[in-house]
């Protein structure tokens, strides 16, 4: 029996053997002991892998260190995401170059006209910035380009600059659309955005429950403010939200934790409240209770999260 199993597995393998295959294509070839098949992509993704809005967008072709030697010669025989990484150590003064945003906006943009939709997120930030030509027109062309490629960062820029009215004419509606864009594709500040916007009516018919629902997720996706507004809803309660103590207790040490000072000061009462008995826990509900128009107020006075930029340029060398 033991040599039937090379032979076996050698049948597998030849069995699985294919001529090459593109790497982003929407069918991968799976092959176990009922033989080999192909199967669409999705289908072996779980559910944490399918929802999208739990983690937050990363950049495939961030710099990592490269020798700038070698990006430039690539780059300049028309390697986009060379002259994409290119412009990052320009941008961050990486690699042994000097910080210069005129080089990285030359480098972003070749790789934006390439297609790389990154590219054209960073060269949208430096328009938008004044460090490049063009001025907010321009910089709109360029987030909208990132966005319809996918960069759900610009999605969100797009949906501030549409609220604010800068760069684009005021419009809540459209800003709402480019916050849910964003907010399903794992930006936290745009569930933050989305957030208020449900809960305050603008852009969209109010939705309480839609505006706890997209606040929890970005509580949950770290926004500070988030998660010191849930420990105040839950604390007092608010409309479709009961009050709940232990909730409460644990979203406003989230925030502690990060140095709020009004989490730190509404904590430690919280905590007494989430640990009473029964009939202490309902007088400490009543005590609260009566704070509900400030939570409202608080609520309603949260500002929305202004424009992002990607993250700094980080690496470590390894060769």
């Amino acid at each position: 029996m033991r040599a039937a199993v090379p032979v076996l597995l050698a049948l597998l393998v030849a069995g699985c053997a294919q001529p090459p295959r593109p790497g982003f294509g929407d069918v991968v070839r799976v092959c176990d002991g009922a033989g080999c098949r192909d199967q669409p992509k999705v289908s072996l993704a779980g559910p944490q892998e399918l929802d999208r809005s739990t983690q937050r967008q990363q950049d495939p072709d961030a710099y990592r260190g490269e020798p700038v030697a070698a990006l430039r010669s690539a780059a300049e025989g028309g390697d986009a995401g060379a002259a994409y990484r290119l412009g990052q150590a320009h941008e961050a003064g990486a690699g042994g170059l000097p910080r210069s945003t005129a080089q990285a906006a030359r480098w972003y943009g070749a790789a934006a006209e390439a297609g790389m939709p990154f590219a054209a997120f960073r060269l949208a930030r430096l328009v938008e910035q004044g460090a490049a030509p063009g001025g907010r027109a321009r910089a709109v062309q360029l987030y909208a380009a990132a966005a319809g490629g996918g960069v759900a960062q610009a999605a969100h820029n797009l949906g501030v600059m549409a609220l604010e009215g800068r760069g684009l004419p005021r419009d809540p509606a459209e800003a709402f659309r480019w916050f849910t864009q964003a907010a399903e594709n794992g930006v936290p500040e745009s569930q933050y955005n989305l957030a208020l916007m449900y809960f305050r009516g603008e852009g969209t018919p109010r939705q309480p429950y839609e505006a706890i629902r997209w606040m929890r997720r970005a509580g949950e996706n770290g926004v500070l403010p988030a998660q010191l507004a849930l420990g105040r809803l839950t604390m007092t309660g608010l409309e479709e939200q009961g009050q709940d103590m232990q909730e409460a207790q644990s979203w406003l040490s989230m925030a502690a934790a990060r140095g709020d000072a009004e989490a730190k000061r509404l904590l430690p009462g919280v905590t007494r409240a989430a640990q009473a008995d029964r009939d202490a826990y309902q007088a400490w509900q009543r005590q609260y209770a009566l704070q509900v128009a400030a939570t409202r107020g608080y609520w309603a006075a949260m500002t929305y999260w202004s424009t992002l930029a990607l993250p700094p340029v980080l690496f470590v060398r390894t060769w």
